[in-house]
């Protein structure tokens, strides 16, 4: 007699690559169903006004191991199969990626197959490394974005027919010695894991369409530790990823200087701070000296603008993603040059939290503010 056996769960891990920390969530899956979340991991980098090129890559593979080994003991505790879907997420100064338009036009109507698709994302791969002109890169992300037959979008253009086609393709590249390190440890874990690499922009473009509507234009602005990535979405499609240099350890380093501690006690004040936690002096004090980094912000920030088409601009929708989503001055320093009045008293601005999405998970726990938005979208991406 043959019994069925109940599915079996399979665990997955995402991680988050960022410049201030590598945070890593471990999954389940059942068949067929939502993610359960069942422990958050989270290293931070060390805070310091020294840091030179090679840091960040040095800190996140040493902190990719030392999660691994967390995650093994977890495993082991609640008498789990290892992991072995990995998911990657890169924050900018890890990659280099581009938006390619690929065009073509047929004399009759081509039924388009996967090898034919596959064939227009080899030649977007090919220009785009021509166009980056170094042979020490691994392109490790190619998305259509949009894909358009006779002018039409179509969501999957395998198996349709046109004369005309027309698309938007995203790739993203990493080098391939940082590649070869992050496989080569998660091999080591799990030899044989399956392993995908993304940027953070496509995830959370992925994730946020419903909320995007193709026709509108939209700006991601994902404030992270150092760095802030400004995604440009028109029509759809991310047409420009601008990475400004300004994040949260620009504030934490003036508030550490004006309140003559480190930057570990400044990171507790501003916690602090953005919950209204403090003393109504500490309060006023701290948002003073917020106040007049804003300043170094918005000059930064203009450069958004100048790239901005006036299209985009005059019909824009600001999402705000990462840790400093959560300080409300920079997002209310945030707005279109006063060349544009109307364009400022219309900016729609709005924060994303992970607890938009929690419907789409089993257990969900741990994940809570726009901070850990990367790591939902890396969750609800994974392919187990």
């Amino acid at each position: 007699m043959f019994f069925n056996q109940a599915p079996k769960e399979k665990l997955g891990v995402a991680f988050d690559i960022g410049t201030a920390s590598v945070s890593a969530v471990v999954f389940e899956v059942s068949a067929g169903g939502r993610p359960n979340i069942l422990k958050i991991f989270r290293r931070f980098h060390k805070i310091s006004t020294t840091r030179e090129s090679g840091h960040f890559s040095r800190a996140t593979l040493s902190h990719i191991s030392d999660t691994l080994e967390d995650i093994r003991k977890l495993t082991v505790e609640l008498k789990k199969p290892t992991p072995e879907t990995f998911t990657i997420g890169l924050s900018a100064i890890f990659y280099l990626g581009k938006t390619i338009r690929l065009k073509e036009s047929y004399k009759s109507q081509k039924n388009l197959s996967e090898k034919d698709v596959n064939g227009f994302l080899d030649r977007a791969k090919e220009k785009f490394l021509k166009d980056l002109g170094r042979d020490d890169v691994v392109v490790f992300e190619s998305l259509i974005m949009k894909a358009l037959l006779n002018g039409y979008p179509v969501e999957r253009p395998i198996g349709k027919g046109t004369t005309e086609l027309d698309l938007s393709v995203h790739l993203a590249a990493t080098s391939k010695e940082f590649y070869d390190k992050v496989t080569e440890i998660i091999n080591t874990f799990h030899r044989g894991a399956k392993i995908r690499l993304s940027t953070f922009p496509v995830v959370s473009w992925s994730l946020m369409r419903e909320l995007i509507t193709p026709e509108h234009q939209a700006l991601l602005v994902d404030i992270g530790g150092e760095v802030t990535e400004v995604t440009f979405l028109a029509d759809g499609v991310m047409t420009e990823v601008l990475t400004l240099p300004f994040g949260v350890y620009n504030i934490l380093l003036r508030i550490a200087e004006s309140e003559k501690t480190d930057p570990e006690n400044a990171l507790s004040l501003l916690i602090q701070y953005t919950s209204g936690k403090l003393s109504k002096a500490a309060q006023a004090r701290i948002q003073i000296i917020i106040k007049k980094e804003m300043k170094n912000w918005e000059q930064i920030f203009e450069r958004v603008w100048q790239r901005a088409s006036r299209d985009i601009m005059s019909n824009i929708k600001v999402f705000f993603l990462g840790g400093g989503a959560l300080i409300e001055d920079m997002k209310n320093s945030v707005v279109p040059p006063l060349l544009h009045p109307e364009i400022a008293r219309g900016l729609h601005a709005v924060t994303i939290a992970p607890a938009a999405f929690q419907d789409k998970f089993g257990a969900y726990s741990g994940l809570e503010g726009p901070g850990d938005f990367g790591l939902v979208a890396l969750v609800l991406s994974s392919q187990i």
